[in-house]
């Protein structure tokens, strides 16, 4: 199913809402809890040799680490600050020192033993590196001489044999933005960007569902919404700053529902330190869990329409906003039958879940007159992530939990900037403002004064795969530009990759 076209601060209850507590054993004494006093002396300790560089980041930069993307201690939204042991475990990256020498240029199989966490660990590497094919180590060489070398490599082969990735904590929009243009300057659209690969079964189904790539709300919406779902997304280990807006959400009475395969301890009991009475006794969050079987979240999807299309044959209008549907989406005969024909004993053995459990999710969500549904990996890392995103959408189609104030469908991502490199044209099937079509690439080559390239561009994972072409072969990779990231434990197979990255000449 599908749409047609449609249409500051918050102030909290000032009294504390006891129910929200988890327990009277004050810091969570012997429970599951993150260690935040500990963890937050050994960050101070680590960043002793540079501590008021790392204080002016935290209190006058921009998140490296949140994809909430707060400003200093502060956001737009909530009153107080904001700070959680994510942030700080990343703040070394901006304040650590250069790589000792001897470190940098020792053999090469000494730096290969070590995975991606101890090589950051070791400094920032403070100037051009090059090694070439078969040497030990790297030497140190001057800007303009690895910029010349880049650059007449570049010369001598087509734009087809040239491919950008862009990944790492804190990149700005400003950057994706630069190597956009850079790429397409340059003549090649083979550009790619880790956010397209965490979520671009969200994009894609999104974009084919509600005409948007992205969210349709903001935090602000999660509180005074009815229900607040949080799939295949544990918000609470990945985006600890989440938890103050999930309990000003619970102070207006909120819901909030997990559905995980894993019954997640952060979600059901969370301490927030800048929160008095949170950080002594802690907060509930998660009012109720359900487990699905791994790949079962469609089965559990379909069971709730199953039921929501029983209800309207009793009583039409008691589970689907008739309204929004008829004026709004198209498609809704279609899944209509394909739902209607599942069996419930098939739907109960995919999703893992009873069908009572089911009707249980499905009346809720029926009685609610908002929600908010957010997920992150655990639908769209998946052989069927964009089947999976396509479902969510379908539920709130069918709600009309769309386009009104504390409703939404939110893809919730792992760090700061990362909705930005789709928007700003970093990815092969995108140009800034997050298109490609005739009227984009017109408009682009006005502001920009050159010609784009028109061929499609390859995705990552293709442009690893052709290094293993025939060194004649138009699209066979021979420069490949990498800002960050480790493909050998990010990507599939990682010989294969190892082997693929050493194909490549520069």
């Amino acid at each position: 199913m599908r749409t047609t076209k449609h249409s500051g601060r918050i102030k909290l209850p000032s009294k504390p809402n006891p129910k929200l507590w988890v327990s009277k054993v004050p810091f969570g004494l012997g429970r599951i809890k993150p260690k935040h006093i500990r963890e937050t002396m050994k960050v101070v300790w680590e960043n002793r040799d540079n501590l008021p560089y790392a204080y002016r980041i935290l209190t006058q930069g921009v998140c490296d680490g949140c994809a909430l993307g707060v400003s200093g201690l502060r956001d737009q939204t909530l009153t107080g600050p904001h700070l959680c042991t994510t942030r700080l475990n990343v703040l070394r990256l901006n304040t650590m020192p250069a790589i000792k020498p001897e470190v940098l240029h020792s053999d090469i199989e000494t730096l290969r033993r070590m995975d991606s966490a101890q090589l950051r660990e070791l400094g920032r590497i403070p100037y051009p590196l090059v090694r070439g094919r078969g040497e030990r180590s790297f030497k140190r060489v001057g800007w303009d001489e690895a910029l010349d070398r880049i650059a007449g490599r570049i010369r001598g082969i087509d734009p087809r044999q040239l491919a950008f990735y862009l990944t790492a904590r804190g990149i700005t929009n400003e950057s994706y933005y630069a190597a956009a243009k850079a790429a397409r300057f340059i003549g090649t659209n083979h550009i790619d960007n880790a956010s397209r690969i965490c979520h671009s079964p969200s994009k894609t189904a999104l974009k084919r569902s509600l005409g948007i790539g992205a969210s349709s709300c903001n935090y602000k919406d999660w509180i005074g919404t009815d229900v607040l779902v949080f799939w295949g997304s544990v918000a609470a280990n990945n985006q600890p700053v989440s938890t103050k807006y999930m309990y000003a959400a619970k102070r207006k009475g909120t819901k909030i529902i997990v559905i995980n395969p894993y019954r997640e301890p952060a979600m059901e009991g969370y301490w927030i330190p800048s929160i008095p009475e949170s950080a002594i006794f802690g907060t509930k969050l998660a009012d109720d869990f359900y487990q699905v079987n791994i790949g079962g979240d469609i089965a559990f999807m379909n069971g709730v329409m199953k039921y929501w299309f029983e209800m309207e044959r009793e009583k039409p209008g008691s589970a689907i906003d008739r309204e929004f549907v008829n004026a709004h989406t198209i498609g809704y005969e279609a899944l209509h039958a394909h739902v209607e024909q599942q069996d419930w004993d098939q739907l109960e053995r995919s999703s893992g879940l009873s069908r009572e459990r089911i009707k249980e999710f499905a009346q809720l969500l029926a009685g609610a007159k908002s929600g908010v549904f957010v997920w992150s990996m655990g639908l769209t890392q998946h052989r069927f992530g964009t089947d999976n995103i396509s479902q969510v959408a379908n539920l709130a189609l069918l709600r009309g939990f769309l386009g009104r104030e504390h409703c939404g469908v939110m893809p919730i991502r792992g760090h700061s900037g990362v909705q930005g490199s789709g928007e700003m044209g970093a990815d092969p099937f995108s140009l800034p403002g997050g298109e490609w079509g005739a009227k984009e690439v017109e408009r682009i080559e006005r502001l920009w004064g050159f010609e784009l390239p028109k061929w499609q561009g390859d995705i990552v994972g293709v442009s690893l795969e052709n290094a293993m072409l025939p060194d004649d072969h138009d699209r066979k990779l021979k420069v490949f530009y990498t800002s960050g990231g480790n493909f050998l434990e990010t990507m599939p197979e990682p010989d294969f990759v190892r082997r693929c990255l050493e194909n490549v000449d520069v």
